[in-house]
């Protein structure tokens, strides 16, 4: 069976001159299949794939650093989907040489000055007008930078279109962003973008969601389960039943999609809870 080897690049040409670099062979005695011909994505970020190439191996060359691939097999992907995306971002914005910010466990930040705050509330400002002008370009944007959070409303145009099936646009604008200014600055601050008020109709069913399953999980004994839900979902979740003594909750998992787990709270745990808030 011939020996095969992977090459990726931005191109498939550049792919093709990757392979014949390392394998010493002119582009013209090069046996390749296109696995991949790429693509750029999201202004270079979420959804930017490199090209990819499968090389048939000169006989001798096959060694450790080859392996063979069923030609109708998909090439493997990542299983880490935020190591994926940073990637992505450093190479549209270029690493970040400054150190990273100090984070909590749901994605809170420690502050910044005010000037490199600033500079951030113009950082996002362009980069959301550069998203509405092509997805919805009679919407506007506007910034209130007064509290600890800065918040962007985004009104007008096709708010539809903006927020997506459940809000997976919109999360995924959001997740742009800060994975945007964390690599422009070397921190970032809480943020929250918002369209037409979707974000406060969507606190509110958590909310109602959140209580629901507490009073269940209190009932059975057992713990309710949130699946693939994100920071600010889980920050909104966390808050609404910070001051319930019965259960506590838990976030599960790595990356910005995790479990959250609502958990009738142990007798001891409770009676601790209680004493201490009186």
């Amino acid at each position: 069976m011939s020996a095969y080897q992977d090459f990726e690049e931005k191109s498939v040409d550049k792919a093709v001159d990757k392979a014949c670099s390392e394998l010493a062979v002119r582009p013209d005695q090069l046996k390749y299949d296109i696995v991949s011909h790429g693509s750029s994505g999201i202004f270079g970020l979420v959804g930017a794939k490199k090209a990819v190439i499968r090389v048939v191996l000169p006989e001798g060359d096959a060694g450790e650093s080859t392996a063979e691939f069923d030609p109708d097999e998909d090439v493997p992907e990542p299983e880490d989907d935020d190591k994926t995306a940073s990637a992505l971002v450093d190479e549209a914005f270029g690493p970040s040489e400054q150190a990273p910010a100090q984070t909590s466990p749901e994605g809170q930040v420690s502050a910044v000055d005010a000037e490199k705050r600033d500079e951030i509330v113009g950082w996002v400002q362009g980069f959301l007008d550069r998203i509405i002008a092509l997805v919805s370009p009679d919407s506007t944007v506007s910034v209130n930078a007064d509290s600890q959070v800065l918040r962007f409303e985004i009104k007008g145009g096709d708010s539809a279109r903006l927020i997506g099936k459940k809000g997976q646009t919109l999360d995924a604008i959001h997740y742009l962003v800060e994975k945007g200014v964390y690599k422009q600055y070397g921190s970032t601050l809480p943020i929250e973008i918002d369209v037409e008020g979707y974000l406060e109709k969507r606190r509110s069913d958590l909310t109602s969601l959140a209580s629901r399953l507490a009073n269940k999980a209190l009932q059975t004994g057992k713990p309710m389960v949130i699946n693939r839900i994100n920071a600010q979902d889980r920050r909104v979740v966390h808050l609404s039943l910070r001051d319930n003594r019965e259960v506590r909750t838990q976030s599960v998992g790595n990356g910005d999609l995790r479990k959250l787990l609502i958990m009738p709270k142990k007798k001891s745990q409770a009676k601790s809870s209680k004493s201490g808030s009186e």
